[in-house]
Formats: C-alpha cells, structure tokens, sequence
C-alpha cells in the first residue's frame, strides 16, 4: 500500500498520546487527513483558517499538556501557521506541525502550491524533519518511523513546535475499496531523566544565599501547578522574602504575594522604592508583562540572579544573570528549603508588603469613582466571573488592565495570555481551542482589535457553549494613546490607533452566538449574571468606551498612586 507510511503517522501519534488533531481542508493532504479521521484514537476537528487552525491546536495543547496535531496542504497554507508556531515556541507549548508537500523536484517550478516548504518555520521550530518521498525499500519506510517518533519525543521531551514536512505523489488518494489500515507500529518512548542536585551544589547555594539579607523571587508567565504553590509558599514562610507575581505567572493566589508592582515600582517614586532593590534575585518563569519591574531590575542589578528552569533556553532578560539552575522549580523549592536557616530579613519583606498595600488602598478607591471607563468595567467583569474558569486575556490593553488590577482571589481561576510574542493575532482562537477543550468556562477578555483581527476563529461547526467573550470596543487601537511616542505624533489617530466603526453584533449573529451591548456601568453589572449563565451557545458581551476618556482614566490613576505615597 503506496500511503501506508502515511497512516503509520497517525498511529505513532496515538501511541505517544496524542489524542488531537486539528486539520485544514486540502488535496495534497487528503492522505494525512484519512489517516487521522479514520483513526479509532484521535479526535479531529476541522478548521477551515490556517492561521486561526494553528492558534485553536496551540490552545488546546496548553490545556492539554501534550502535543496536538497540526495538519494542512501545501503551499501558502503552511505559512498561516507562523504566527502560530512562533507563539508556541515561546511559550513552549508542544505541537506536531504535519504539512504536506509536492514532491522536491516540483520545487521552483512554478507548479502550483509548490514553494520552498522544507525549514519553513526556520529557528521558531525545536526542528525539522522532511519525510522520504519513496518508501518502496525498508530502510526508508523505517526513516519515516524514527523521524515521527524523534520529532514527537523533541515536541514533548523540550516543550515546543516540531514540523515534520510530508512530501507525497499521486495517487495521493485511496481507491473507493481501499481499507485505511493502522496495523502495530514501533514506538520509541524517550523517559527524561529527572536530574537532581548533589549535596555539595546545595550546600555551596545555601552558604550564598547567607550572604545576602535583601532577597526576592520574581515569578515570570507559568502555568498553574499546585505543587509549585506549595513548595513557594513553604518558601516564602520559612524564608521570609517577598515573592513578586505577575498575573501571569498563576500565583496570584499565594499568600502575601506581591502583585502592585506595575503600579509602585514607577520611575517617579525612586526615592521610595530605592531600597527595595534586591542583592540576590531569583527569577523562574517565562516573560515579564510588567514593564516597570523589567526597568527597575535592569537598572538597580542585583549581586547574584538565579534563574531556576527546567528549560533549554536561557532567561537573560534582566541582564544581570549570574546562574541557571536547571531544575524543576518545584524541586528546587521543595528541597533547597532544607538549606535556608528561616532568619530572613523580614523587615525587607515588610518594605515590599507595605507598599504594595499602598497601592491596593489607593486602587480600591480609585475604582469606585462614578465617571465610566475600561478600567472600571475591567475591574466589575473581573470581579463576578465564574470558579476555575480559565481566563484568556488579549494583547495590548487588556492584558496590562488584568495586571494592574490584579486576578480574582479565591477562585482558583487560571490566566492565559500570548506573551510568547505578545501579538494581537490568535488571541480569539487560543481561547477557542481552549473551549473545545474541556467543559470549564473559558473567559477571554480582549479589545477591538484583537477581536476583529481574528474573527476566523469562530469559522467552523463546533458548540462553544462554555466560551464568553468580552469585547472592549473603543474603536481603535486606544493603548496608543497611553504610549508618549505615538500620542504626540499628528497622525495618531488614522496611522497608529487606526479608528474603526464596527461592532460585535454582526459577527455573534454570523456565529449564532448570544449578544449584548452596554456603556455604562449599570446595564453593565445587570447584565452579567445573565451572562455568565448556562447557555447553549456562546456568548459575546461588548463595552462600549471613549478611548480619549480611557486615556485620561488611566492618567489619572497614575497620579492617584503617586498621590497615595505622598500622603
């Protein structure tokens, strides 16, 4: 059977657990399709948008921490995986990129959906494989096994996209009485060895770590872990640091955690936060939303930075690391507790705790003002969403609202948020692919931009009945506003925050998706029982706001915090 190392693909896949696959429709692909669909152990879905296609697998392989499968035909419908693909290698989130191809000497030769296809992702991939195009002798129809199993080990063994380029000549089709077989094939399974730290390590870090009394942890984007928590907040207790959380990081949840330090560390206020400058720092995670905590850690560097990872990558970010530690965090704290002597110097502790109380004082007051904003209404959605709902949040603004004003406490909600690139593009399709993926609410909060830009993600035939989708329409791209280079510029308004006039209401009854408009804040919290209700589909909920009047609420909560420290 010509296509059989074609079927075996989908039953390597299986082996290894993969249980997803997300497919584009295509000719050139039709054999990878078949193989997938007809598989007993694999749920497909079809997506008919390459590049929303690859941002819904990305979010459902977040959700489901483990490679899904990414299938399309040749030509340019491989290159709408790219904003994909960069996105997941940064957040290293596993997919199985599987493209078709014409065969290579086809290449250059104007034939069509025929372009250059092998290395197509380049250095946004963990690596890339081509396939043999004849696998006649056994020697070759064993390559295509080891490729599949090696690309699949690289894709969960490092956390990242591999591509594997499938070339493959007519027939590229069964015969209407051809069986698509899945007969055993052979697997390779790469069991990582759990690396530990020897004695001598721990001991030489915990005789550092006394030479210091100013000591802090800096949590980058992670996702949730339970025993991470734990170990952090035995840490923390017997250590007597402050941990400093961005709400990405998912532990926002940690008692006496700081999370107000977009908001204080502001270069205004260097007289008050002078002393809070840690000697040894020590950082885990990913990206940073916090701009102000990037500057003032890069500008005030610590003796000694520790970055704790499990990762190949090395976090410089800061640009005073002195050590990797490559370890998984939750080790590292669980053990490296038995090395600290619990005398930390609480009184800096203190330092953090009380200015960061500060601004959760001024913060609450602030909110309460009766003028209507994106800021108010961020803060009255936030409040009211659903337990264990998982929360995606937009590129731009509405990531730093979810920042400054901080996750809900107590409801074990987890934050999602494309910061591997921080692009506007996908943000509707990770959340989508994280609704196809389990029954918990998945909420995402995103502006009109970012809306707009990736409406393709709604363009299939599957029930989004646990999605809710907030809207912050303010017809344009508002942070630009916020920004001092643009908003001084003549042409801010038709070059940078590009005004537009459209509005959700169109794109829910495209969908069949339940709407509702408000711009105020009383139709706001009246309506948000409602919509976080039950539905039988999904729903879209848009706040219509002023972009000049968020601008100037934003300003003025600035001056709020600065005031509050001058009191």
């Amino acid at each position: 059977m010509i296509l059989q190392h074609i079927y075996d693909i989908a039953s390597v896949c299986a082996a290894h657990g993969i249980e997803s696959a997300i497919i584009s429709p295509g000719s050139r692909s039709a054999a990878l399709t078949l193989a997938f669909v007809r598989h007993p152990e694999i749920e497909t879905k079809i997506i008919p948008d390459e590049r929303s296609a690859a941002f819904i697998a990305m979010g459902m392989a977040q959700q489901q921490n483990k490679p899904v499968a990414l299938i399309c035909t040749s030509g340019s419908a491989a290159y709408n995986y790219a904003p994909a693909i960069a996105e997941a290698f940064y957040q290293e989130i596993p997919l199985l990129i599987l493209t078709a191809d014409r065969p290579p000497e086809w290449t250059n030769q104007y034939d069509g959906q025929t372009i250059q296809q092998s290395n197509i992702y380049g250095k946004h991939v963990l690596a890339s494989y081509d396939l043999p195009v004849e696998v006649n002798h056994e020697d070759a129809k064993w390559h295509c096994n080891r490729i599949v199993n090696e690309a699949i080990n690289a894709s969960i063994g490092r956390k990242g996209p591999v591509h594997i380029n499938v070339p493959i000549r007519e027939p590229f089709y069964p015969d209407s009485n051809e069986l698509v077989n899945f007969p055993e094939v052979r697997v390779i399974k790469n069991t990582p060895f759990q690396g530990n730290i020897h004695l001598a390590q721990w001991m030489s870090l915990g005789k550092k770590w006394q030479n210091h009394t100013r000591k802090a942890i800096v949590l980058g984007q992670m996702e949730y872990s339970k025993p991470l928590h734990t170990a952090l907040y035995r840490f923390a207790e017997k250590a007597g640091i402050p941990i400093i959380a961005d709400v990405i990081s998912n532990q926002h949840d940690l008692p006496g955690v700081i999370s107000n330090q977009d908001s204080f560390l502001n270069p205004q206020l260097n007289t008050i936060n002078r002393e809070l400058a840690p000697t040894l720092l020590i950082t885990l995670g990913k990206s940073l939303i916090s701009k102000n905590l990037k500057l003032y850690l890069r500008n005030n560097p610590p003796t000694e930075h520790w970055h704790i990872s499990s990762s190949e990558k090395l976090n410089d970010s800061l640009q005073h690391l002195t050590e990797l530690i490559k370890i998984d965090p939750e080790i590292f704290f669980g053990e490296f507790v038995q090395h600290v002597d619990g005398k930390g110097s609480f009184s800096y502790l203190n330092q953090w705790q009380q200015v960061n109380q500060v601004v959760e004082t001024a913060k609450a007051s602030f909110i309460k003002m009766k003028k209507f904003s994106e800021f108010q209404a961020f803060n009255a959605v936030l409040n009211v969403v659903p337990n264990k709902a998982k929360l995606h949040f937009a590129n731009s603004m509405a990531i730093r609202y979810a920042n400054i004003i901080g996750a809900p406490k107590n409801k074990q909600v987890e934050i999602f948020a494309n910061r591997g690139t921080s692009g506007i593009d996908g943000s509707n399709s990770t959340a989508v692919g994280a609704a196809l993926s389990q029954k918990s609410p998945v909420v995402l909060f995103t502006g009109d931009m970012a809306f707009f830009y990736d409406r393709n993600a709604f363009w299939h035939n599957y029930n989004l009945k646990n999605l809710r989708v907030i809207v912050f329409n303010n017809h344009g791209g508002g942070i630009f506003r916020m920004i001092d280079g643009p908003k001084r510029q003549p042409e801010l308004e038709e070059y940078f925050e590009t005004k537009q006039k459209l509005n959700a209401e169109n794109t829910a009854k495209d969908f069949g998706f339940e709407y509702h408009c408000c711009s105020n804040l009383k139709d706001l919290k009246d309506y948000l029982e409602a919509f976080f209700t039950t539905s039988k589909n999904a729903k879209i909920l848009e706040i219509q706001t002023n972009s000049e009047r968020n601008t100037e609420v934003f300003a003025e909560y600035k001056r709020a915090i600065l005031e509050a420290f001058k009191a």
